[in-house]
């Protein structure tokens, strides 16, 4: 399997983390900011954003990234080869666990910029002002946190493929 998706598989996942990493950073870009909300006699009245649909889809190409290099990557954990104390299955395995939790981290980030940015949303769960607070616009730092996640992510994904691609062919009696 591994020498007939060596460069599909990768190309593949590449894409799509691309995808998400852009998606993500226009969804940064298209929040909605402080300026943009207008208070009317205590309500808060919020703009219509795309920043949601920007984060939802970023989120569903990081999910397809994600499903692409596991499955390309197979069960390599028990049907992988034999680890050897120069083996690259540890590495890989190493950067395939911290990809999954790169992964929670930005999909919930994303979930999270999504639902901030969701017009119907935020007008349904924070359109009063609360003892006469500010109106809830979502924290600035978790948006950019996800988009920058998305970029470790993909990282951790593809080099997690390149060591396990490495020690297949290594077991194969190949150059890596």
């Amino acid at each position: 399997m591994a020498g007939q998706f060596s460069y599909w598989v990768p190309l593949k996942a590449l894409i799509h983390g691309i995808l998400a990493i852009a998606l993500s950073f226009a969804a940064y870009s298209k929040r909605i900011t402080s300026e943009e909300v207008t208070d009317f006699n205590g309500v808060c009245e919020y703009p219509s954003s795309s920043a949601w649909y920007l984060a939802l889809i970023a989120a569903i190409a990081l999910l397809a990234e994600q499903i692409t290099l596991s499955v390309g990557m197979g069960c390599f954990c028990c049907r992988g080869a034999r680890c050897s104390s120069n083996c690259t299955a540890i590495i890989s395995i190493f950067f395939f666990i911290f990809s999954w939790l790169a992964f929670s981290i930005v999909f919930i980030g994303l979930m999270y910029t999504a639902a901030v940015n969701n017009h119907k949303f935020l007008v349904k769960h924070h359109s009063l002002r609360a003892n006469g607070g500010s109106c809830f616009i979502g924290m600035k730092q978790m948006n950019l946190g996800a988009a920058s996640w998305c970029l470790i992510k993909t990282v951790f994904g593809l080099i997690s493929y390149a060591f396990w691609a490495c020690g297949k062919d290594r077991d194969n009696n190949k150059n890596c």
